[in-house]
């Protein structure tokens, strides 16, 4: 009998990797990320805004948030609307320097619904903060680069926050 092993090649498939360098200090970072009043103001693609979004950020506290969309394009061309469910479950927090939690989609919102984890560090240098975002594990290429491109809208969504945090707007 052998054992079964994953290869470098497909484990790396079936991951996210994210750094994003914010010019905001880590607590002004590790507060939009942990403060549900704050993260209703970036979280969630551009065209979608956060609804309903409760967070009990502590280990084993849950997280639960609706995407809406008064209207997008979807990958077929096609105009809808969405409410789109989706939450976890807190499994790490280490203030300012180290987030862990699960993500999935709600049943129902006919995406995948198996949990992925999250892992997200924060690095402060020179009162700028370098973000590592790491989400696995997925189960379609296709399943993570969705995640990629809602992510990464997210996260110009955040650094435009930051900087109205930071600039007292």
């Amino acid at each position: 009998m052998g054992t079964a092993t994953v290869s470098p090649k497909v484990r790396t498939q079936h991951e996210l990797q994210i750094t994003r360098v914010f010019d905001a200090p880590r607590e002004l970072v590790w507060r939009a990320w942990t403060d549900p009043a704050q993260m209703k103001q970036w979280y969630g693609p551009r065209q979608f805004e956060a609804r309903n979004l409760t967070a009990d950020v502590r280990p084993g506290g849950k997280w639960r948030d609706c995407l809406h969309s008064d209207g997008f394009t979807d990958s077929s061309g096609e105009w809808r609307t969405a409410d789109v469910w989706q939450g976890g479950e807190y499994l790490e927090l280490i203030e300012p320097e180290r987030l862990v939690f699960t993500f999935h989609w709600e049943e129902g919102s006919g995406l995948p619904e198996h949990d992925t984890v999250i892992t997200i560090t924060f690095e402060e240098h020179a009162g700028k903060t370098t973000m590592n975002f790491h989400q696995a594990f997925f189960v379609t290429e296709e399943d993570r680069d969705g995640h990629m491109k809602g992510w990464n809208s997210s996260f110009e969504k955040l650094d435009e926050f930051l900087r109205e945090v930071k600039h007292g707007h």
